[in-house]
């Protein structure tokens, strides 16, 4: 029989052994991450969710709203405003990704004036994969309406809102989107998102300042919670499914892609609604999930938004799903967006385009 002299001294020669054994063990098996071990990532990459936009025949100077909401109850009274102070309510549909707990979060009642003009796609909270990906869904809720209108689903119009924003769309060049931060009183000036900082090295936060201007200016800058679009965007830059749990990311990277793609980004030079920016007190994601590794798969989130951009390279291969589909176009280049942005990724600073505005005719920043 062997006899072992497990002395003091001996068990702490052993402690690093035994965790590299073990730190080996599991840090990869037939070289996959860690991760693979842990969670099955198929569904977040289904093939099923590459779905192509149907070509439907235009229906003429009406407007498609996506509206994602989660466990909002403030989304009804989004929709009722929508309505009640459109100029033409049969004009207006809307697409609805609802993610709730409770049946007091619905964003219609059963009843409800204009349901025949809303429709549904709803998720159970803990189905629920971040605001890209109801932006997704929302987006396959769309029928061929002329116009598409992406916002939160905490915001009241004001009156004569649809009529506003299409003539003011009207006044602009094709490949146009209006975009902003809208203001949180409906007698505010117009937002101009003018600057931006890097969170933690990494996400890219924009920053807007309320202003006066009387007509839109062109911005670097996407805002997620309010665009105007033609709706013929959609063939050309998909919304991608490919994004799960993504938040801080979703604006830089539509910004980018817009831009490689031939399109410029305006604010709004009157706001047409109010946006609730106090909303410490209703749930909130990261609060209903903290029993899941959510966090994981977001990280892989990140790594694909941060290939697209050409910001890196490692991702997993179960990651690249389609990235070319849903990646840049090849009309303007990603070196080309953050020179006209003012943001030097390699250094982590950006310059401030807030005291000057865009001109379009010689492609240069002036001192407004």
């Amino acid at each position: 029989m062997i006899k072992f002299n497990l002395t003091y001294k001996n068990i702490l020669l052993l402690i690093p052994i035994i965790t590299l054994i073990i730190w080996f063990s599991f840090k990869k098996i037939n070289n996959e991450p860690i991760i693979k071990e842990k969670i099955n990532l198929n569904k977040y990459t289904n093939d099923n969710l590459d779905i192509v936009y149907k070509k439907y025949p235009k229906i003429n100077d009406c407007i498609f709203v996506s509206i994602g909401s989660y466990r909002d109850d403030e989304c009804p009274l989004t929709i009722k405003s929508l309505y009640d102070n459109a100029d033409e309510p049969e004009k207006i549909f809307i697409g609805v990704c609802s993610q709730n707990k409770e049946s007091n979060e619905e964003c219609i009642d059963d009843n409800y004036k204009y349901k025949k003009q809303i429709r549904m796609k709803r998720l159970g909270y803990k189905d629920a994969l971040g605001p890209q990906y109801a932006r997704y869904m929302c987006s396959q809720l769309w029928r061929g309406e002329e116009y598409y209108l992406q916002i939160d689903s905490h915001l009241v119009f004001k009156k004569s809102w649809d009529t506003i924003i299409k003539n003011m769309y009207k006044k602009l060049p094709n490949k146009s989107v209006l975009t902003h931060y809208p203001p949180s009183k409906i007698d505010s000036d117009p937002s101009y998102t003018c600057s931006s900082h890097f969170e933690n090295n990494f996400h890219i936060i924009s920053e807007a300042k309320i202003t006066n201007f009387d007509k839109p200016l062109i911005t670097p800058y996407f805002s997620a919670g309010l665009m105007f679009i033609d709706s013929n965007f959609l063939y050309e830059i998909p919304y991608d499914p490919y994004l799960p749990y993504l938040f801080q990311g979703e604006e830089v990277l539509m910004a980018i892609r817009f831009y490689t793609n031939g399109w410029n980004l305006y604010n709004l030079s009157e706001p047409i609604a109010t946006h609730n920016y106090e909303r410490n007190d209703k749930p909130h994601f990261w609060s209903d999930h903290k029993h899941i590794d959510w966090r994981k798969i977001q990280n892989e989130s990140h790594k694909r938004y941060y290939k697209i951009i050409k910001q890196g390279e490692e991702i997993l291969p179960i990651f690249n799903k389609k990235i070319e589909k849903y990646g840049l176009g090849n009309i303007r280049t990603v070196e080309d967006f953050f020179k006209f942005s003012g943001i030097d990724f390699k250094n982590k600073k950006v310059e401030s385009r807030c005291n000057k505005k865009y001109d379009i005719k010689t492609n240069i920043w002036i001192k407004k």
